[in-house]
């Protein structure tokens, strides 16, 4: 198979069309569907586009931010040998590489956004020496800072991201970044950002201006106008769930624990409906939404770190696009071929990622940006989301890692889970107790609980 994909889009016009639409459901299982397409490719001179779902934050915040709710933040200790300054150096080095720390954002006069480049110096770097040298304690003092570094609102006229050292020695030097969702994206600040700062080799040319440019461009005549309208012809008989939204973004998190056992039944009953463990949580979690809600199926908003593409592997911006998936409700767990809708549903939406929420669901609801203002991440009510191990645990001189958590639920009503180092899964339903009340999340959680340990029996 070519690199540039060139070969393979030759062998599929050849095909017939259902021929086609079988590669390309196997290609999008695969994630390999970057080869159908060239996809992003470094532009000359300097565009200054953004993308949906920057234009879309700009739109919504121009006037000022939501403070901590649409920020995203990370908090890592290096060892002592390296003195703060050596850290302070890395951070301005990644700045001087990563266009997306040192922009902000600016009406063009037409009624959009554009962008505007910064010098490094335009993004400071604060210096606190912690109080206590003890370990525990100085990342404890470094999270509090943190999190009020993050409570603080971000201007877009200036590059919205912040820095801080903490001197903490002999015990750590301790870094923290916090960032608002317009510049930078979770999964980059802990696969591009942090292994940079730890020594890793910078990969790729593109910047995050290349990928606007070409999705902008890709929307008027290209591959993202047609997974646009695939996904809205396939997902318009759906209606996202109506769950009360008060206005209130507070969260609580109810723990969700899935023992080795039951993890390795799912896993299994996955692999022999030829699907994905995510599949099976997909169509768990789903099943009893609607379920709970009497509702044939719900939508659910997944998320993925927009990165399926190997050209945008080192690019450091939010990337991160929502997928929208219909489920249906009460799965047959006697049954592994009842998971086979849920998993083409699925494979059809990752066959249209680059396809940007904000347009799909805008075109679902019948929503005027221009009237009812812009669609948001949290306006899909439901979500779920699966963390897999993303490698900062085995990086050179990093003493941890952790999400600064600013106490803010995305949704209404969200499963966030991860793989547990002992095999299991293990993580929270995240909720807005405004809209889902604490018994009703209770309720939903055991729910789920029992609907995975069904399933898990089928899988042996």
């Amino acid at each position: 198979m070519s690199t540039d994909g060139a070969e393979l889009r030759a062998r599929l016009r050849a095909l017939s069309p259902a021929k086609r639409e079988l590669l390309t459901a196997r290609l999008a299982e695969r994630g390999l569907l970057h080869y159908l397409d060239g996809g992003p490719e470094p532009v000359e001179g300097e565009p200054d586009e953004v993308t949906v779902k920057q234009e879309a934050l700009w739109r919504a915040h121009r006037g000022g931010d939501d403070g901590d709710f649409h920020h995203v933040g990370l908090l890592c200790g290096f060892a002592p040998d390296r003195t703060p300054e050596d850290v302070a150096r890395a951070v301005r080095e990644a700045v001087a590489r990563h266009e997306a720390l040192r922009c902000s954002y600016h009406p063009d006069g037409r009624g959009g956004v554009r962008l505007r480049g910064h010098d490094v110096d335009d993004v400071p770097v604060e210096y606190t020496v912690a109080t206590s040298t003890d370990r525990a304690g100085a990342w404890r003092r470094a999270r509090e800072l943190a999190v009020r570094d993050g409570r603080l609102a971000f201007r877009l006229d200036r590059p919205p991201v912040r820095f801080r050292v903490t001197d903490a020695r002999p015990a750590a030097v301790l870094l923290s970044v916090v960032a608002h969702d317009i510049a930078c994206d979770r999964y980059g600040m802990r696969t591009v950002l942090l292994p940079q700062l730890c020594g890793a080799p910078a990969s790729g040319g593109l910047r995050p201006r290349d990928v606007a440019h070409w999705q902008r461009r890709s929307l008027e005549s290209g591959v993202v106008r047609q997974q646009l309208a695939r996904r809205i012809a396939r997902l318009a008989p759906g209606v996202p769930l109506a769950l009360p939204d008060l206005g209130n973004r507070k969260g609580a998190r109810l723990p969700v624990r899935i023992d080795a056992a039951t993890t390795r039944g799912l896993d299994r009953l996955a692999r022999s409906s030829g699907s994905s463990l995510f599949a099976v949580l997909l169509a768990a979690w789903g099943s009893v939404v609607a379920e709970a809600h009497d509702r044939a199926d719900t939508l659910v908003g997944c998320c993925t770190s927009g990165r399926h593409r190997p050209e945008l592997g080192g690019v450091l911006a939010d990337l991160a696009n929502t997928m929208v998936v219909r489920v249906a409700a009460r799965p047959r767990p006697d049954q592994a071929d009842a998971l086979r809708g849920t998993r083409d549903e699925l494979t059809a939406a990752l066959g249209d990622g680059d396809a940007p929420f904000e347009r799909v669901f805008a075109a679902l609801t019948g929503r005027d940006t221009d009237v009812d203002g812009p669609v948001r991440d949290e306006d899909i009510r439901v979500r779920l989301t699966l963390d897999e191990a993303d490698g900062v645990a085995e990086l050179p001189g990093c003493l941890g890692v952790e999400d600064v958590d600013f106490g803010y639920a995305k949704t209404s009503l969200s499963l966030e889970l991860a793989m547990g180092s002992d095999g299991g899964l293990a993580g929270a339903l995240a909720h807005r107790p405004t809209d889902v009340p604490h018994e009703r999340a209770t309720e939903l959680a055991a729910m789920l609980h029992a609907r995975l340990t069904a399933l898990s029996r089928v899988g042996g």
